[in-house]
């Protein structure tokens, strides 16, 4: 459908940003940096006035959980001074009850009873074959991961005991186990500890850290950051009023301290629809379960199974605000609402967040706010993400198959990363897999090739060119490159409209690309630079819009990072590194030919400045045929990367060769040890007494070990093997 904004070309936009209380991983990246083209293109490419408003949720029940269960986990640490038996007591309880409830019904089945005792968890992990019983997979989405847990919690306990019985209880042991065994622990001390967890700073620090960790994510991913960034626990006071809103329009009520979403109250009243993007999930239970938080487990007060909780009554060990119905904290839902239409108003034009967000969390933010401000539209328009997997499986926090941001980018580049999703496209879901990788880096080498080749050609034709010729016409390769141009010019700006078609305006992208590089290869004394220009001009207006260049660039051509130096840089810095080279150079020239060196000293040396000093200054010296170098200024870090990649494909393909080398001379060794038995042996091993009972002169064996003769294709099998 068109995009229509309210007010001409200003355009208001409220993302979901990350509840805070861990890493931030590539599913993030995935959402985040997509988000971030379409947000580029829109500014950049298409001129549009963004208003950007981001949430941090910083109050939510796996914030209150994880910050009580590292407290927890933290103080009982700090208490084993020494593998006691009491230790390994509560190890083993707590492994009973993580066990019990992770694996209620599948325990129930396999062994008749709950497990009772620590042991009790050999007999289950053999009778879902460790950890391969398809059931076990089939029961919960979680199911695997925490059988993982427990399984190296049982492990843990059995090294420790075997400790203890060797007369070994150092703290180091005693740590090693609580370390090993925290995530059973955790559950179980939160279970009889959590009251005692009174200091709401605990919460408030968790957050913040894991608040900044993944801000550092996003700047090292090259993600704008929104234009307001809004916090829960700074809005507690709005959210109260925007309850109480509802209250009053007869849509909420007030059960027990907590407030729940009258469901039926909303839907069919005034025009109201309830699920309006997800009418097959608004009954699904899990789901429901899933939006009120592992902490909501209070029901009763509940008048209806769909409702869902505004405001929450808090417990003790949970951090609590002030309200007109008693201390508690907001429901998750209600956040979003009330802070995007405190910032941006009563219709908000574009609402973001990943495909898993639709329901219940955007579906109730919906009603919540139509609800509030009797309107029946509060979001105009709705884009989600799709999910990223790893091997087949969503990748997610609470499921621990998660490769964090970080790690990601010990091995790959925010560019190249940049570039896999672009190939991907925002909605599509993504298969995180070192096959796409691969693509990604191939396709980011080639841009960078282009940019490098190109604006050095362009450089050194423009120094070199002579006066005007006013009687030269323009050629055909040139006339066809132009139109190539406009071509792709049209084919990427429809791609573009076309909700943000990335993959289809990559594709047009590296065709003109392609096209120019054949251009090049006419040869220095064959280019017009003015069309190689307008291309990497384009390309990079292009890849900058797309977030793949660097804003503040003022090159006109390439990724405008790295050996180019930056806005501000002074000369001496730019310039120093590439002089002491280019003096050490001199140097060993200038001692080479007082020695009398030879011609083939002095290539070598001229062959070491451009392989490997000039190199690692951001400096690529490409030697051509007509006997004149191009000189590329590219950033070193990318050629350090470049380099040690392929010198980790030469180790994989080294690796490989020597060990199908060893392969062979195994099999070469094992014929040389079957050469030794005579043939008349050869039948009568061990292992072939197995097989046979009778044997003929030569040693062919004739009956089969029941003493049945042998059937004549077999006999003459046997035969060929002998002969």
């Amino acid at each position: 459908v068109p995009f229509v904004p309210r007010e001409g070309n200003r355009v208001s936009w409220y993302g979901c940003g990350p509840t805070v209380y861990d890493a931030s991983h590539m599913g993030h990246a995935f959402n985040y940096v997509s988000l971030d083209i379409m947000r580029r293109i829109m500014e950049d490419y298409l001129g549009y006035d963004l208003t950007v408003v981001m949430n941090i949720t910083d109050i939510d029940d796996k914030i209150i959980e994880r910050t009580r269960h590292e407290h927890l986990v933290a103080q009982y640490r700090a208490k084993a001074e020494t593998l006691s038996e009491q230790l390994v007591a509560d190890v083993g309880a707590a492994l009973c009850d993580y066990a019990n409830t992770a694996f209620p019904e599948l325990v129930a089945a396999k062994l008749g009873s709950p497990i009772g005792r620590a042991d009790d968890w050999r007999a289950f992990a053999a009778a879902v074959n460790g950890g391969q019983d398809p059931a076990l997979a089939a029961s919960s989405e979680k199911a695997l991961m925490r059988y993982d847990a427990a399984d190296a919690a049982f492990e843990a306990l059995v090294a420790a005991r075997q400790s203890l019985a060797d007369g070994k209880s150092s703290q180091a042991a005693a740590v090693a186990l609580v370390d090993t065994a925290t995530d059973v622990l955790a559950p179980w001390l939160d279970a009889q500890f959590r009251e005692s967890v009174t200091d709401p700073r605990l919460f408030r620090n968790l957050s913040a850290y894991w608040e900044n960790d993944y801000m550092a994510d996003m700047d090292a991913l090259n993600v704008r950051r929104p234009n307001v960034l809004t916090r829960v626990s700074e809005f507690v006071e709005d959210i109260v009023r925007f309850v109480q809103r509802i209250i009053d329009n007869g849509y909420a009520y007030e059960a027990e301290g907590s407030v729940y979403f009258d469901v039926e109250a909303f839907d069919g009243t005034n025009g109201h629809v309830y699920a309006k993007m997800s009418r097959r999930s608004k009954d699904s239970a899990k789901l429901l379960a899933e939006g009120e938080g592992s902490l909501t487990k209070r029901r009763a007060e509940k008048q209806g199974e769909r409702d869902f909780a505004l405001w929450k009554s808090s417990q003790p060990g949970e951090p609590a605000w002030p309200s007109p119905w008693g201390p508690g904290r907001p429901g998750w839902h209600i956040e979003c609402s009330a802070m995007a239409s405190e910032i941006l108003g009563q219709n908000i034009d574009i609402h973001t967040g990943g495909i898993d967000l639709v329901f219940p969390h955007h579906e109730n933010e919906m009603v919540q706010s139509e609800a509030c401000f009797e309107n029946h539209q509060w979001v105009n328009y709705f884009l989600h993400t799709g999910h990223l997997h790893i091997a087949g499986r969503k990748m997610s926090k609470s499921l621990k198959n998660f490769i964090t941001i970080k790690d990601a980018l010990k091995k790959y580049s925010a560019r190249q990363l940049r570039t896999l999703f672009l190939l991907t496209g925002w909605s599509s879901g993504i298969n995180f897999s070192d096959t796409g990788m691969d693509e990604a880096i191939a396709i980011e080498k080639t841009l960078s090739n282009f940019f490098s080749n190109a604006a050095a050609l362009v450089r050194d034709l423009k120094q070199a060119q002579q006066p005007a010729d006013p009687k030269r016409q323009t050629n055909e390769p040139e006339i066809e490159l132009l139109a190539a141009l406009a071509d792709a010019r049209d084919q990427v700006h429809s791609a573009i409209l076309d909700s943000f078609d990335t993959p289809r305006a990559m594709r047009a992208i590296l065709d003109i690309v392609a096209r120019t590089t054949a251009y090049l290869q006419r040869g220095r004394e064959s280019i017009d630079p003015q069309p190689v220009e307008m291309v990497a001009q384009y390309v990079t207006k292009i890849m900058r819009a797309f977030g793949m260049a660097d804003d503040s660039a003022t090159r006109a051509i390439g990724w405008g990072s790295g050996a180019a130096g930056t806005a501000g840089a002074d000369r001496e810095t730019t310039l120093l590194p590439v002089a002491s080279a280019l003096s050490d150079f001199r140097d060993s020239v200038r001692e080479l030919a007082l020695a009398g060196g030879d011609k083939k000293a002095l290539l070598a040396l001229c062959d070491r400045l451009r392989d490997q000093v000039l190199p690692e200054l951001g400096v690529v010296i490409d030697d051509h045929g007509d006997g004149r170098a191009l000189v590329k200024v590219v950033d070193p870090a990318e050629i350090r990367r470049a380099r040690e990649l392929s010198e980790a494909k030469d180790a994989a393909k080294q690796l490989a060769k020597a060990k199908e080398a060893q392969l062979a001379e195994e099999k070469r060794l094992a014929l040389l040890e079957k050469a030794k038995v005579p043939p008349q042996d050869m039948f009568r091993t061990p292992e072939m007494r197995e097989l046979y009972s009778a044997w003929d002169e030569s040693g062919i064996p004739t009956k089969d070990a029941a003493g049945e003769d042998l059937s004549k294709s077999r006999a003459k099998k046997l035969a060929k093997d002998y002969d």
